[in-house]
């Protein structure tokens, strides 16, 4: 099934509609927004007097960036935000993969068969606060990344309005559809055979670098939280939800540097540094490191469904990562110890990680 767009005229009725709600929860972001007006953010943000739409020539948008310095990627899905200002450098972008490798810079990787749409945004409602973004977005209308402009100067500014411009040139439909979204099922526990599980746990202790493990996956055709529930015995250990904070907790007191992964349908995005700032705000577990290291991460830890602890094998030694899903099983975030393929794991990730799976597992099978 699909939908139909007109990209000839505003639907001012569902923008008022949001403003409506915003007016009633001022943190109410366009992805929580649209959900609760039933529509996907596209659909949203296309209403949006500040928006035009630009087509899905994304890649010929995604080269151009590294011209414009420092940009603010916002990467997130239903219950993480991961904000992070940088330069693009490295970029590689094939048919179906790609890659901006800058670590503790923007360090990026695209599933850019997901790429589907563009909307520029540009809001100078408030003088002193203009706000320029590039907004892409999957076939479903689910955002994937959020680009802003942050070094505001005319030259700039003019060489982004004219790769906008550049772009709307490249739109000749007067409505675009977009297919409509099959509801997400709750999380179900998935069994293997016997000898299914039996290789899942040879090939895993098999294992000499952790990209494997997703051809793995495939190939039981099992998601990622049950294969947790069927591993080798001491790889994996199902944690509480108070665990997620500890961990940035213990390791800003540490000062051990660590990965943290977010990603949704079409990329992944990488923040590797020290934590710094920690705070939290009502539903939201936050850390506040644009100062330090322009970094900022939004996670609704307390809804998550289930948190491991997960130690795989690699050619360098053991890796170990926490990871969080929601009640879809869908995976919302992961962390490991800064490591460069090659060397081995931090010793003091290593300790982290065991203390919090002696304090926080509650392991089932």
């Amino acid at each position: 099934m699909s939908q139909s767009l007109l990209l000839t005229h505003k639907n001012t009725a569902l923008w008022q509609a949001y403003q409506n709600k915003k007016s009633q929860s001022p943190m109410l972001f366009p992805t929580e927004g649209a959900a609760a007006l039933g529509v996907s953010e596209f659909e949203l943000m296309l209403a949006s007097p500040y928006s035009q739409y630009i087509g899905g020539q994304c890649k010929a948008v995604l080269k151009q960036f590294e011209s414009f310095g420092k940009v603010e990627s916002i990467v997130r899905n239903a219950l993480a935000v991961h904000e992070k200002q940088g330069q693009y450098h490295n970029l590689k972008l094939g048919d179906k993969m790609g890659i901006a490798l800058n670590v503790g810079g923007l360090d990026l990787r695209f599933f850019m068969w997901r790429w589907q749409h563009m909307l520029a945004v540009t809001d100078t409602s408030k003088a002193d606060k203009p706000s320029y973004s590039i907004q892409f977005y999957d076939k479903q209308g689910a955002a994937i990344d959020k680009v802003y402009l942050r070094e505001l100067t005319e030259k700039a500014i003019a060489c982004w309005q004219a790769m906008i411009q550049q772009q709307l040139e490249t739109v000749t439909n007067d409505e675009l559809n977009l297919e409509v979204k099959t509801p997400l099922k709750p999380w179900q526990y998935k069994t293997l055979s016997d000898d299914k599980r039996e290789e899942l746990q040879r090939r895993w202790r098999k294992m000499t670098d952790v990209h494997q493990f997703y051809f793995l996956l495939q190939k039981l055709n099992i998601d990622r939280a049950s294969s947790y529930r069927q591993a080798p015995d001491q790889t994996t250990h199902q944690l509480s939800i108070d665990a997620v904070a500890a961990t940035f907790e213990q390791a800003r007191d540490a000062k051990c540097p660590i990965m943290i992964f977010v990603g949704n349908s079409g990329m992944v995005q990488i923040q590797t540094g020290q934590v710094h700032t920690l705070k939290r705000i009502g539903d939201w577990l936050n850390i506040f490191d644009k100062d330090h290291t322009d970094f900022t991460l939004h996670l609704k830890d307390k809804a998550l469904a289930q948190v491991w602890c997960v130690k795989r094998p690699t050619k360098d030694g053991i890796v170990s990562c926490i990871e969080g899903f929601d009640s879809y099983g869908t995976s919302i975030f992961s962390v490991f110890g800064q490591r460069l393929e090659g060397t081995p794991e931090l010793a003091i990730w290593q300790t982290i990680t065991a203390e919090i799976v002696d304090e926080y597992s509650h392991d089932t099978v």
